[in-house]
């Protein structure tokens, strides 16, 4: 089983600024300096010795800017949660297998579509490789029905002119095929050998959440849950349904995008109740309950710095283990590879 995180941040794409590479370098050679390993040494070997220690720092060097996408490889399948623009630098790391295979197979799962979770999509290349010339890629859609529209519609309508250059039909035209299936109706269904469970979350205009089980190479099962967009009713008494999306899993991706401080709006803050996300104490309490092995800290708010996410980070292993709890939590960067 291989898990790959191509896009991590919520809401809207947030790439670093200028400002935040200097402030940057400037903490790296600080913590490099308070080593005392630069005595002696010339440029290129302190250049190296820095590389080493930021390689093996506890946090990455950020934490990064496109939205949601993970690309998952299980029992023989490669499935993409969510079309953030996490997808570009993804469908531009699949043309060499592309070309040497003679098409791809992949299976979306969509949460849902708010354009934090689509807006890759008219961005993904191998989407425009011609099936005339010998390559025949294989997409299929599943998402929701209860969004006023279909998903499929939902897709096609952000690159309706004159909104993008290319409209859906013309994709539909070049690609070899493509569908779209719904998940309001058909709760479990089979992706190869894959089993696929979905579960409706609370969010504002309908989310799902997936259980992912398959065999891995080794023939063990694994299961991946992966339920971004939820807001918790109760934190201390998670939903039923989020419970068995989560339960015994091996890596569980969920959305922790505040602070239980930002959610409320503590102080002079706006109140985030009702916008659809969670925090800290909701996943600790769903993860102990679930008994999920690894807690993986997604869908990072687009206001949050690196120095924020790895604060909730902290705070939700430690809440796990005050509970009595044994999850071991990780909070999600882009090019993390479980």
């Amino acid at each position: 089983m291989k898990i790959k995180f191509w896009g991590v941040r919520g809401s809207v794409a947030t790439p670093l600024t200028s400002d935040d590479v200097e402030r940057k370098i400037f903490q790296a050679l600080e913590a490099y300096k308070a080593t005392g390993l630069t005595q002696g040494l010339d440029p290129l070997e302190w250049l190296e010795r820095e590389k080493s220690v930021m390689r093996n720092a506890p946090a990455p060097f950020t934490f990064g800017g496109n939205t949601s996408c993970v690309e998952v490889k299980l029992g023989g399948k490669r499935i993409v949660l969510d079309m953030g623009t996490g997808l570009r630098p993804l469908g531009n790391s699949l043309f060499k297998e592309m070309f040497e295979k003679g098409g791809l197979d992949i299976t979306f799962l969509l949460s849902h579509v708010h354009w934090d979770h689509i807006q890759g999509l008219p961005f993904f290349g191998p989407l425009y490789i011609n099936k005339e010339r010998g390559i025949n890629n294989s997409w299929m859609f599943y998402g929701g029905t209860n969004w006023q529209r279909t998903a499929e519609v939902c897709m096609a309508g952000q690159m309706d002119p004159p909104t993008f250059p290319v409209s859906w039909k013309e994709i539909e035209q070049i690609t070899y095929q493509m569908n779209a299936e719904s998940v309001y109706d058909l709760r479990h269904f089979q992706v190869g050998a894959v089993d696929i469970l979905a579960g409706k979350l609370n969010h504002p205009q309908e989310t799902y959440g997936y259980r992912i089980t398959g065999v891995d190479a080794d023939g063990k099962s694994k299961i991946i849950a992966y339920t971004t967009d939820n807001e918790p009713y109760d934190p201390d008494d998670p939903d039923p349904r989020l419970l068995e999306l989560a339960e015994n899993a091996d890596v569980w991706i969920t959305d922790c995008q505040y602070s239980e401080h930002t959610y409320s709006g503590k102080g002079n803050g706006v109140s985030r109740r009702g916008w659809g996300h969670s925090y800290p104490r909701a996943i600790a309490h769903t993860a102990i309950q679930a008994k999920a092995k690894n807690v993986v800290l997604f869908h990072h708010d687009p206001g949050s710095s690196d120095a924020h996410i790895s604060t909730i980070w902290v705070e939700t292993q430690e809440l796990i283990k005050r509970l009595g709890g044994s999850s071991r939590v990780i909070a999600a960067w882009e090019g993390l590879e479980l």
